[in-house]
């Protein structure tokens, strides 16, 4: 665990963190990661509900690195190019400290170590519970670091880290191509970066669409993505979000991991609440992989449901007329 290897740090370094220090940590997801970490933290996050229970629990968490630190901690992403990216912020915030790199070997923490040893003098790591934690002083030079975005052959713009960083999903492709032409209010669940909201924009009969993303940063993409002035960004928890009135249709390739974990009950929570937020008539489109136990949940939830379209690897279905819930 982080907290262990951060302990034997201090032990060894005892002289790193001055008393009283400001500690800015990249990529906490709550506060056991928190443990034992000295000086007034504030936490860089931007996944919505990581930030809704960290916020719930007194911590101070910000969306995009600002300020002056004295000292950072940067968790590890399973992304390498954001865990880059992440190491770079964390060299601009702390002009003068430490920056701290910590990660478990199955998130790739021996090769990013091994790079940051070509730029600055790294301490020897500290290796405890399948992980590792190394650091080394500011001020620190990565001029390859910093993310600047990918441009897709489609005109799309997508950022270290987010969901389908390096191309259009397929699953989302084949959703796309099987919709037909929507009216009324909409809302794309979990949209990404906002391939599937730009796809039903070309409905010239949608008056809104809810463009719902937990993911700030790729909240932050959509109106890059979709020049439309029917499309209102929404950063919030798709499974709890509420539209401000009943909607005419959802659209939606809901994910179903959670911070690199596999939790097929996301998606079905997903499912409920595109339930929960249609009109008696309303409908909904979803794609998902075929061996993912959504069947069940989708007739719970909605008087008709059908297969329109697949493939060996995913489903696209079309259920219809939900079965009243609570809102």
């Amino acid at each position: 665990m982080f907290s262990d290897r951060y302990s034997f740090a201090m032990r060894d370094g005892a002289d790193l963190i001055p008393s009283g220090a400001s500690c800015v940590v990249f990529n906490a997801t709550d506060t056991s990661e928190l443990v034992g970490v000295s000086g007034n933290i504030t936490v860089v996050q931007g996944f919505a509900p990581f930030v809704d229970r960290l916020s719930t629990a007194g911590v101070r968490v910000i969306q995009q690195a600002q300020g002056a630190f004295d000292f950072a901690v940067v968790l590890l992403p399973k992304s390498k190019k954001q865990a880059r990216d992440l190491i770079y912020q964390a060299t601009q915030v702390v002009p003068q400290g430490v920056v701290l790199v910590d990660g478990q070997k199955t998130d790739g923490i021996d090769s990013i170590l091994k790079d940051v040893k070509k730029y600055v003098d790294l301490s020897a790591p500290i290796s405890k519970a399948h992980g590792k934690l190394a650091w080394f002083s500011t001020p620190a030079q990565f001029p390859d670091y910093a993310d600047t975005g990918t441009q897709l052959p489609q005109g799309f713009v997508t950022a270290a880290g987010v969901f389908s960083a390096d191309g259009i999903d397929p699953a989302s492709q084949l959703l796309a191509k099987s919709l037909p032409p929507l009216r009324g209010v909409v809302a794309d669940l979990g949209a990404g970066w906002g391939y599937l909201t730009h796809a039903v924009c070309d409905s010239p009969a949608i008056a809104q669409i809810f463009a719902v993303e937990a993911d700030f940063a790729s909240q932050q993409l959509i109106s890059k993505n979709v020049s439309d002035d029917r499309v209102v960004p929404v950063w919030a928890d798709a499974t709890q979000w509420r539209a401000p009135k009943l909607l005419d249709a959802v659209v939606m390739n809901p994910p179903f991991h959670v911070a690199g974990r596999a939790d097929p009950a996301l998606g079905q929570a997903f499912i409920r609440n595109a339930a929960a937020n249609l009109s008696p008539q309303g409908q909904l489109f979803m794609v998902a992989n075929r061996h993912l136990p959504y069947e069940s949940v989708l007739e719970a939830s909605f008087q008709s449901v059908q297969e329109l379209s697949g493939t060996p690897q995913f489903k696209v279905y079309h259920a219809a007329r939900p079965k009243r819930t609570k809102r």
